[in-house]
């Protein structure tokens, strides 16, 4: 980045001139000469300053001053006032299209020319270390109680942040338990699936978004305390989309991109420490993230806990031991959850009588099918088609 030229920052390079003195400080001795330099195009070089000082004042355009001590990297400031190049010190001149500069040397002094500088590779401006480059959902989701999403992956980044109740987010096999004010975001690629107890409510913000840069590894895939400033942000971006005016996506974005920015400035004081997962806990969860996959995948099949345990190639009683230990209930009761689940969307979208969709879900009687629901919803499924319709 292009500093400011004050006699703090430049003071081992050389001085900086009084611009209110007689020719901004340039001397007029003898052996002393002063040009007019044009700075366009053309290659820049860095040189040396030999034998005696070197000044140098802009006259117009903008420029920057590139200076170094010897066998140091070389520094950038904004060429806005008259300054005093020491002997010794190696310096370039770098325009911005085209400029004027004012050079004084003494006839015992001169500049070896030392090497050229490929400026198309500088980087003197600020610039993002991430950007976001699209968002594509950002919703506000109150759900019932016992809520239960069977499972997805995509090529997006996915926010989800706790602002009511529990939610238990499955991402690799692992369970993470957010509560209220807590967030998490799942990597691109990864399946994941949420759900709540069965006798709790839960409320929670979800934004899918492509995020471009690098260096965000660290507040992936884990569970990040917001502070107050972090939730102030979310419900702008809130207040943003239901205001929907013309610049409600700029600050959406903008909004996001600082809560990111902030959670990547705190991430060893506001986040969890991240663990390193040992080689056999990673072969479990994958065990557990293949099985959530099968069944979501075979919704519709005949499920049993032997036929998901063999599409993992693990034993029924090891992979029941897995899902008690990573989410808390059995194969069994999740198989069961998942067609539940999809029974409502069916429902909710007219396909079929109960009957068929019974039959669809291969539960072995409608009868079999409406107690299953009624134990878990609380109402048949007559009453629920009632109310959603």
């Amino acid at each position: 980045m292009i500093q400011n030229l004050n006699k703090f920052t430049f003071a081992a390079f050389g001085r900086i001139l009084p611009e209110t003195a007689p020719d901004r400080g340039f001397p007029h001795e003898p052996g002393w000469t002063t040009e007019r330099l044009c700075y366009a195009s053309e290659p820049v070089w860095v040189g040396r300053v030999e034998g005696m000082p070197v000044y140098l004042d802009f006259v117009r355009g903008m420029s920057v001053l590139a200076v170094a001590r010897q066998g140091e990297a070389l520094e950038y400031f904004y060429l806005d006032k008259p300054v005093c190049l020491n002997a010794g010190v190696d310096f370039a001149v770098i325009p911005r299209g085209e400029c004027e500069i004012l050079r004084a040397q003494h006839d015992k002094g001169r500049i070896e020319p030392l090497y050229p500088l490929d400026t198309g590779v500088l980087r003197l401006n600020i610039t993002n270390q991430i950007e976001i480059t699209g968002i594509y959902t950002l919703f506000y989701q109150e759900k019932e109680k016992g809520f239960f999403f069977k499972g997805e992956s995509h090529d997006l980044l996915e926010l989800v942040y706790v602002d009511k109740g529990v939610l238990h987010n499955v991402v690799g096999g692992a369970d993470t338990v957010l509560v209220q004010g807590e967030m998490m975001i799942y990597g691109p690629g990864l399946w994941h699936m949420q759900y709540a107890d069965v006798d709790a409510e839960v409320s929670f913000i979800t934004v899918s978004f492509e995020l471009g840069g690098s260096g965000y590894d660290s507040i992936l895939n884990r569970r990040i305390r917001l502070d107050a400033e972090g939730v102030r942000l979310l419900r702008r971006m809130l207040e943003a989309r239901d205001k929907n005016s013309r610049y409600s996506g700029d600050l959406i974005i903008c909004s996001l991109q600082m809560l990111l920015l902030t959670c990547l400035e705190a991430d060893e004081k506001a986040a969890e420490p991240r663990l390193k997962t040992p080689a056999s806990l990673q072969s479990e969860n994958a065990v557990v993230s293949s099985a959530l996959r099968y069944i979501g995948a075979n919704v519709e099949q005949k499920l049993s806990v032997p036929l998901v345990a063999k599409s993992c190639s693990v034993s029924p009683s090891r992979l029941s031991a897995l899902f008690q230990e990573r989410l808390g209930i059995t194969p069994g009761e999740y198989i069961r959850r998942v067609k539940l689940e999809e029974s409502k969307t069916l429902i909710k979208a007219g396909e079929g009588n109960f009957s068929e969709i019974a039959s669809r879900l291969n539960y072995s009687t409608v009868q079999q099918f409406s107690r299953q629901f009624k134990a878990k919803f609380g109402v048949t499924p007559s009453e629920f088609a009632k109310s959603v319709r």
